[in-house]
């Protein structure tokens, strides 16, 4: 693939993807989850990040989607590119890391959308707050994985532009 409005296309889809999701999830754990603790009542509070989350949630979903239509691509076309697999560089070894993290990544989002937040919700409207807790900490466990992936993700798909 040597047309550069591809690349280039496929590229700013992948860029655009990530920035949705590790943005969204920055911006959630720096800003919004904080402000909303600080400012709401702890009902409302749940309900505000409940529908926000179901909204984000759209958006997350998509973004996996669309980084891993664009990342095969990207992946094949690189000079480095040998197989999934391949250790014999380092360009291979950061790569099977980064995809690792992604994998990571795509997993967390799942338990925390489909899993943890509706047994939170859950338990928040039955006014179980012993389990609330449980689950609003396995959440900002979770929440804390998936920031450090995301990190992570990000500093070896730098690293990887360089070698």
């Amino acid at each position: 693939m040597d047309n550069l409005f591809v690349k280039t296309f496929l590229d700013v889809l992948h860029v655009l993807a990530t920035v949705i999701w590790i943005g969204g999830m920055l911006v959630n754990f720096l800003v919004i989850r904080p402000t909303t603790a600080k400012v709401l009542e702890p009902a409302v509070a749940g309900k505000f990040t409940q529908a926000l989350m179901k909204r984000f949630r759209i958006f997350v979903y998509a973004s996996i989607v669309i980084l891993g239509i664009t990342g095969i691509p990207m992946n094949i076309v690189s000079e480095h590119y040998e197989s999934i697999i391949y250790f014999e560089n380092t360009w291979g070894i950061i790569s099977f890391i980064k995809h690792l993290l992604y994998g990571l990544l795509v997993i967390l989002a799942v338990l925390n959308f489909e899993v943890i937040g509706p047994r939170l919700a859950g338990a928040a409207s039955g006014g179980d707050q012993v389990q609330a807790a449980k689950w609003r900490k396995r959440l900002a466990m979770s929440g804390m994985v998936a920031m450090a992936s995301a990190i992570g993700t990000l500093i070896l798909s730098s690293m990887m532009r360089y070698l």
